[in-house]
């Protein structure tokens, strides 16, 4: 219990030394700041303050100045969190509007006389942890692990981009940029901001993933926090902008989202941890929670929205391990489960992304128990599914709901001091400003786009549309319906077009046999894309009409005419002299157990239809 000797020139803080409550949150301020501060329990502090009774000292805690004024109540504990420097509003309040003060007089009451059940009620959401939530580690950690979720996205993107978009690529992106410019007779920046508008040959494509790369890594190092940031965030927009319907995920609006509000939470300083430096704005770090919360509400909120029966009656599981895009092999394994235990993690799925995203606001422990809850999700599907860094991006965000003391934990004790934070300096107030502005600008987006997702009745869209081209604030929810068929879209090429080879991808089942593979963290986006086209194709099946986000036409010309970027994404291209194309779809599923032991066999599957010949030109040659 924390004890300065008497008197003092000091403000000093009087409370009741035997309250286990007032000790217990004496304790977490005095860890905040003890220095210029006394702290004193009554029993010891009583007769030096003789214009004050003892039973006024056993009643409220007392904040008396070193002119001999004192405030009590409500009012000494809104000067003490001002004296700390945790904030000043509260006190301000107090002082001045009087329906503030009466209802803060009439808690504080309230919570004096009930101790007992205070001090329980206490030790429940905030823990025994005598630390107070601070969160200068917590950026730290969280910043430095956003690098690395940005390092994977650009390495992966930097792989594949020559041959999605590139000048040789399935849809070059140089062609969609001038047609897009020559329709609407300008540059439409505003409407898809990209550097690619300047420059869209395949150096500019390698210097954004390069320079978006460099930037995650010195991101990683705690270098130029803030600079490093943006600069991975416009890079990454751009690739984003200018990657067709390869970049049209919700992993990608997703790190969009977080990475622009994080430029906000880094520090305005050219190394992360340097001294002096100023602590997280706790403005921006609830917007950090708010998309968390969005993000996680709505992926659970959709399904049952949709109607769909699957998730309704709690059989999606029964589909989901077999149809996702790019299955593992542990989700074969997976889709052998008992139907109950199928049901009962469907039940569970949807507790915790309905559930946990209301406990993300709370105090220390409840924000635990959303990160247990949602990370652990996240790992299970980590284990059973390729999603890139999907996964990984909502584990980084999901670090914020810890603070410094938990932190501090992962450390051995003898380290922990030299990580010990304190209260930092409050920003300074160009930087509150600007952070307001912020925060006004994310809510004037996500409420009512929060709004039109739960009522499915549009708000402000003329608002939202001047910034939907910079990504800043998404809609998310992931399989709203449950897609129960798989149907596999499989290309041909032969010589003669009579004996036929198949043109394997590297991930996307194709040979029956061949064991499902994990590519995490990697994303290979023409395998996920074709996933897309085998649905489009069975729901297209016998119509003339076709979806624009279909990419098979683009990508069998470019196998036709040996684009070696596109090549490069296939496992098995077909042979340079192959002259004849064709594709089928089939549909495809798990095998079962005894399948599998007798034949060993990943994969059943049958034929829906075959598509006509398609010859390639006698002049055609490698481009």
């Amino acid at each position: 219990m924390p004890e300065t000797p008497l008197p003092s020139m000091n403000p000093v803080v009087v409370f009741d030394g035997d309250c286990t409550f007032c000790r217990r949150w004496i304790r977490r301020y005095w860890n905040i700041k003890h220095d210029g501060i006394a702290w004193s329990p009554y029993q010891s502090a009583a007769s030096q303050f003789p214009a004050i009774s003892e039973d006024q000292f056993r009643e409220a805690m007392h904040v008396v100045e070193p002119d001999g004024t004192f405030r009590r109540g409500a009012a000494a504990f809104f000067r003490l969190q001002q004296l700390v420097g945790l904030r000043s509003w509260p006190l301000w309040m107090h002082d001045r509007i009087a329906p503030f003060r009466m209802i803060t007089d009439m808690l504080y009451r309230f919570t004096a006389r009930h101790r007992g059940g205070a001090d329980r009620a206490s030790a429940l959401v905030h823990g025994q942890v005598a630390a107070p939530s601070t969160f200068q580690l917590t950026r730290r950690v969280f910043l430095r692990c956003l690098g690395l979720v940005y390092l994977i996205a650009f390495l992966s993107a930097g792989s594949q981009l020559d041959g999605l978009v590139g000048s040789d690529g399935i849809r070059p992106a140089v062609e969609r940029l001038e047609l897009i410019e020559r329709s609407m007779q300008h540059v439409p920046f505003n409407d898809l901001p990209t550097l690619l508008w300047l420059d869209s040959s395949d150096a500019m494509l390698q210097a954004l993933w390069v320079g978006g790369a460099i930037a995650a890594v010195l991101l990683m190092a705690g270098l130029l926090p803030m600079g490093m940031l943006a600069l991975c965030w416009f890079a990454y927009l751009s690739i984003t902008n200018g990657g067709d319907v390869f970049f049209q995920y919700q992993w990608d609006v997703l790190l969009l989202e977080i990475g622009f509000v994080s430029i906000f939470f880094a520090p305005f300083h050219w190394r992360l941890n340097a001294p002096g430096i100023r602590r997280p704005s706790a403005a921006i770090r609830l917007m950090m929670l708010w998309l968390l919360a969005r993000f996680m509400f709505f992926s659970g909120f959709v399904k049952l929205q949709s109607g769909d029966t699957t998730w309704l009656d709690l059989t999606a599981l029964e589909y989901h391990y077999w149809t996702q895009p790019l299955p593992t092999w542990t989700a074969w394994y997976a889709d052998r489960f008992a139907e109950w235990f199928q049901k009962a993690c469907c039940f569970i799925m949807f507790a915790i992304e309905l559930g946990a995203p209301l406990l993300v606001f709370g105090p220390r422990v409840l924000r635990t128990i959303a990160f247990v809850l949602l990370v652990g999700l996240q790992l299970l599907i980590i284990a059973t599914g390729n999603y890139g860094f999907f996964n990984l991006a909502a584990i980084v965000l999901c670090m914020l709901l810890l603070d410094d003391a938990q932190w501090m934990m992962l450390w051995p004790k003898e380290s922990r001091w030299n990580l010990r934070t304190g209260l930092a300096r409050i920003g300074s107030r160009p930087r509150r400003w600007m952070n307001a502005v912020i925060v006004i600008l994310l809510l004037s987006l996500s409420i009512p786009l929060s709004w039109t997702q739960l009522t499915r009745e549009p708000a402000m869209e003329q608002w939202q549309d001047q910034f939907n081209g910079y990504r800043l604030v998404n809609s998310y929810g992931l399989f709203r319906t449950m897609t129960t068929t798989r149907p596999e879209i499989l290309i041909e090429s032969s010589q003669n077009g009579q004996d036929w080879q198949p043109v394997v991808f590297r991930y996307k089942p194709g040979p029956l046999d061949r064991r499902p593979e994990f590519c995490f963290p990697n994303m290979p986006r023409l395998d996920w894309q074709m996933w897309f086209d085998g649905l489009y194709a069975q729901a297209q099946l016998g119509q003339r009409t076709g979806s624009t986000r279909r990419i098979l036409p683009d990508l069998l010309n470019a196998i036709a005419e040996r684009r070696v970027p596109v090549l490069e994404l296939l496992e098995t291209p077909p042979d340079e002299s192959a002259r004849y194309f064709r594709w089928h779809l089939d549909e495809y599923r798990f095998s079962d157990r005894l399948h599998k032991t007798q034949t060993g066999d990943w994969w059943v599957s049958r034929r829906i239809h075959t598509s006509p010949i398609l010859e390639r030109p006698q002049d055609s040659g490698t481009k």
